[in-house]
């Protein structure tokens, strides 16, 4: 009898704490892109007044502590999604990017595949149609929900990203 007991706790805990449907996913020109391994790595760069998010599938490499030189993927099976957003305070640089809704602040989003080598950008006129939002943000971590659609593209759900630089 404890072993149906145990199944069904565990099927409640994990619904309550985001299992299920809301996941991560991400399509690529009609593909579903495989996230088995979620890196997320983030930095705010209060000279461009703008918070900097990417997600792979792979650990990049990061240079001078900037999501901005991350490259293009070039192997089959790697993928990112780059989210480039203006912060939402920024007259306070050490702080500027804070929870709430910044889906009028997307300045720029990508899905780059290593299986083509190529992008898909959801700019339209300098402008990303979606919902983004920020839930949390810590001196290390900042995490976030995102929809948005473009064609037969689109990034949805939950995301986690270490800050690698914060301040200037």
């Amino acid at each position: 009898m404890k072993k149906p007991a145990i199944v069904l706790f565990a099927a409640i805990l994990l619904a309550g704490c985001g299992g299920g449907s809301s996941s991560w996913a991400v399509k690529y020109k009609g593909k579903d892109l495989k996230f088995d391994k979620f890196v997320g790595n983030a930095n705010f760069r209060p000279d461009l007044q703008q918070g900097q998010i990417v997600i792979s599938n792979f650990e990049p490499e990061i240079k001078n502590e900037s999501v901005m030189g991350i490259p293009d993927s070039e192997k089959a099976g790697e993928a990112f999604v780059g989210i480039y957003f203006k912060t939402n305070n920024q007259a306070d640089y050490k702080n500027s990017v804070k929870p709430g809704d910044v889906s009028d602040g997307i300045t720029s989003l990508w899905i780059s595949s290593g299986d083509d080598k190529q992008r898909v950008s959801f700019a339209e006129g300098g402008k990303v149609t979606g919902k983004l939002e920020i839930t949390e943000v810590t001196d290390t971590v900042i995490k976030g929900k995102i929809n948005v659609t473009k064609g037969d593209s689109s990034v949805s759900g939950p995301f986690e990203a270490k800050i690698i630089k914060k301040t200037p």
